[in-house]
């Protein structure tokens, strides 16, 4: 089968996670797997030396290739995003006719889903919209209208949609998305990848200067304004220990802020930000953790989220400190290895009563017991082939 994937990011810098898994993991099994990409943050000059088209080894999943593509549209910035919509169905028309698909998977919104939704109709092709955020309220825009406008275009629109969490279908189903043409399919883990190694822990905690004693809270994701990172570096300011260490992965539009918290609050010595990690040091840098949080303000952007942090945290065998968000509770049973909170300020505080337990091992295999049974790779790439199959031949 011959599947086109397209999402409004790079494909080559972005963090991994399923939008890179899935194609990954469809190459694998000997699908023709092709991506079109928007090559954000890149100028004018430099999306000009990209090559419209070109094949690619895999990030996530590795002796595999794919083929990329680069639409000749400039997508970040305002008058970007606007020359990027203006252009795409003309762009997208000729990556169809080029990669010639049996499915179209989006995982985008606002410049090229909407246009790739009209483009496969034309060519009858079938369209599978893959549902992972409240795309119009992600960021605060102008254009949040628009972007709502078209996420309800595209729901009525699609041959099918996919969620990747109970809560993420209800908020499609309320948009218009067709419950007969709706479905939840859970995003792949590696659980293998992320298991903890013997000496991982004492070398990136020497690397990073941390002492072999301390007690370590650690967050990785995108530094977002509905993260909840502020309360949780307060929080984290006004009842810590001194053996104590927070540890910060990731980054992202808020960074800025949050360092300069941090300093007006003298926790430099105990506050780490190591910038974005990659997909093959990540399970390292989770083994310095003795406890690892979510502390995403719960709201309509986020509610209906399922951060993918959560599993590859669980994978690591840490216990989990987590918001009361729909798509978390609707997702994970009860567990001693999940704790959720009702907003982000208590998250801290249920970390730091996490670190005195002395079950640190039972909870680690609770932890791993938990994503095994629901996220294995295997498994859910299994029920996401079936779908696109089903689809490919409406």
């Amino acid at each position: 089968m011959r599947i086109l994937f397209l999402h409004e990011v790079n494909y080559l810098l972005k963090p991994i996670f399923e939008m890179h898994e899935f194609p990954e993991y469809l190459a694998e099994r000997e699908h023709q797997v092709g991506f079109a990409q928007f090559p954000e943050g890149e100028s004018k000059e430099a999306l000009k030396t990209l090559p419209w088209k070109q094949e690619i080894e895999g990030r996530a999943v590795k002796n595999v290739n794919l083929t990329l593509y680069t639409p000749k549209t400039k997508s970040s910035g305002l008058v970007g995003r606007l020359m990027a919509t203006a252009k795409f169905g003309r762009e997208f028309k000729r990556i169809l006719e080029d990669f010639k698909p049996d499915v179209v998977v989006s995982l985008a919104v606002p410049t090229s889903g909407w246009q790739a939704l009209r483009a496969s109709r034309r060519a009858n092709i079938p369209y599978l919209f893959r549902a992972l955020d409240v795309s119009h309220k992600i960021r605060k825009s102008i254009f949040s209208g628009f972007i709502l406008h078209a996420e309800k275009y595209i729901y009525r629109g699609a041959d099918w949609v996919s969620a990747n969490n109970p809560a993420m279908l209800d908020y499609c189903i309320s948009l218009g998305a067709e419950a007969t043409r709706s479905s939840v399919e859970l995003p792949p883990l590696n659980l293998s990848h992320f298991a903890p190694q013997p000496g991982w822990r004492a070398q990136i905690r020497g690397k990073l200067g941390i002492p072999a004693d301390a007690k370590v809270v650690l967050y990785m994701g995108s530094f977002f304004y509905f993260s909840g990172l502020p309360d949780l570096i307060e929080s984290f300011a006004k009842t810590r220990s001194e053996n104590q260490v927070l540890v910060l992965i990731g980054g992202g539009e808020q960074e800025d802020e949050l360092i300069a918290l941090t300093q007006r609050l003298n926790l430099d010595s105990s506050v780490l930000f190591t910038g974005f990690v990659s997909f093959d040091e990540l399970p390292k840098y989770l083994a310095i953790a003795d406890v690892a949080v979510n502390p995403m303000m719960p709201s309509l952007v986020s509610n209906a989220a399922f951060p993918n942090k959560i599993i590859q945290y669980l994978a690591a065998s840490l216990p989990v400190v987590s918001t009361r968000l729909k798509g978390v509770e609707a997702t994970f049973p009860v567990s001693t290895a999940l704790t959720l909170v009702a907003c982000p300020n208590q998250v801290f505080s249920a970390a730091n009563e996490l670190l005195t337990l002395n079950e640190r091992s039972e909870i680690a295999e609770k932890a791993r017991m938990l994503v095994s049974s629901k996220f294995e790779a295997n498994s859910a790439v299994d029920q996401f082939e079936r779908l696109l199959i089903s689809v490919s031949e409406v």
